[in-house]
């Protein structure tokens, strides 16, 4: 049996590989396209397409996903349940629907006046993640110049945004992440000095911390509201309770996150039915240093940078390799992602694997 994680070799999905090829498991990162050459009746395919680099959608592949239906491939995180986790209008639509404690949301239109909200309250793409493009007005006052800066982006004339109370006044969110039945991994976010995202990407910080049993317990419930098998659910504390903010079914985490002492990788292959019982796991610090040598890549020493061009091998004989343009590059330094365009003029985000190699143009084949 082959378990394709579908989307990009990013790093939870190398820690993910890694982990799952120690214990046994035929684990492949494949694009939908490879999945449905690849894969066959009896094999599972995780689909973790993540939000395109541009805010206004998700990475393409969901229409593969019937094909691989048929084929007699297990899926999970399907297209809608995935998809719902990602456009946060549908999030909150069904979150409250449910029943569960969540932020007053709306959705705001392009030409439509804003709706009368509560404040603080922050703007952000229907579509987002790493904290990009989110804004927060403290008062009316502040929403002409934030509804200016939104005008120009492309999300906004595809989608409109997502209006939201601020709620919570501290400046952590704890996140806990589900595998089917199980609360695999969990941990408390805290935004960094000056900012009020908690988003790693931005400078927040990580803390290793065992969640509460009532947090384990609404995550688990949200998830199966929305239908998703593996993904994150980012909690509030309020008023002594928690309140559901969103869901993110591409989530990043790594073993900072680990919950009860267990290794959250390993687990996750019992959560999710993949294997019967997830053996016990510890990984050695070479099987560690694998990880970060796939995620440490460097020119010549010096750390990549915008306009190098990442070159990835064939996988197989007779394969031609990819390349792509680093647009912009973000994460902390050593574990860094990259905003990059491809040959055929896409982009996305990019964690370069062992099968890449990132090259500095000469000034003579530099582009301008």
């Amino acid at each position: 049996m082959v378990t394709a994680l579908i989307g990009t070799p990013t790093k939870t999905n190398l820690l993910l590989a890694f982990t799952w090829r120690d214990l046994g498991v035929d684990a492949r990162i494949l694009s939908p396209e490879e999945a449905c050459e690849e894969l066959g009746a009896g094999d599972v395919a995780l689909f973790r397409l993540d939000v395109l680099p541009t805010l206004d959608g998700v990475e393409p592949g969901f229409d593969r996903a019937p094909e691989l239906e048929r084929a007699g491939v297990r899926i999970l995180n399907r297209p809608e349940a995935l998809l719902a986790t990602h456009d946060k209008l549908i999030t909150a639509e069904r979150l409250v629907a449910a029943g569960f404690p969540h932020p007053w949301t709306r959705h705001l239109e392009p030409g439509r006046p804003v709706p009368d909200c509560p404040y603080p309250c922050v703007i952000k793409p229907r579509f987002g993640s790493w904290g990009q493009d989110v804004y927060l007005c403290r008062t009316s006052d502040d929403m002409p110049a934030v509804l200016d800066a939104v005008s120009r982006r492309p999300w906004w004339m595809h989608h409109g945004a997502v209006i939201q109370e601020l709620v919570g006044k501290a400046r952590v969110d704890v996140r806990v992440v589900v595998a089917g039945s199980r609360a695999i991994a969990g941990a408390q976010r805290t935004a960094a000095d000056g900012e009020w995202r908690t988003n790693v990407t931005l400078g927040g910080s990580v803390t290793l911390a065992e969640v509460p049993e009532d947090a384990e317990l609404l995550a688990l419930e949200a998830a199966r509201t929305i239908g998703i098998d593996f993904a994150g659910v980012d909690l509030l504390p309020a008023d002594g309770g928690w309140i559901v903010l969103e869901l993110n079914g591409a989530v990043d985490f790594d073993r900072r996150y680990a919950l009860h002492g267990i290794d959250p990788f390993a687990v996750a292959l019992e959560g999710l039915g993949i294997v019967e019982h997830a053996p016990a796991y510890e990984p050695s610090v070479q099987q560690m240093e694998r990880t970060e040598v796939a995620m440490e890549k460097t020119v010549k020493g010096k750390p990549a940078r915008v306009g190098d061009e990442i070159v990835i091998t064939g996988h197989a004989v007779g394969d031609a390799p990819r390349t792509a343009e680093i647009l912009e590059v973000l994460g902390e330094p050593g574990h860094e992602r990259f905003r990059v365009r491809w040959e055929d003029g896409h982009e996305s985000i990019f964690f370069p694997a062992d099968d890449a190699t990132i090259h500095r143009p000469s000034r003579k084949t530099a582009k301008t």
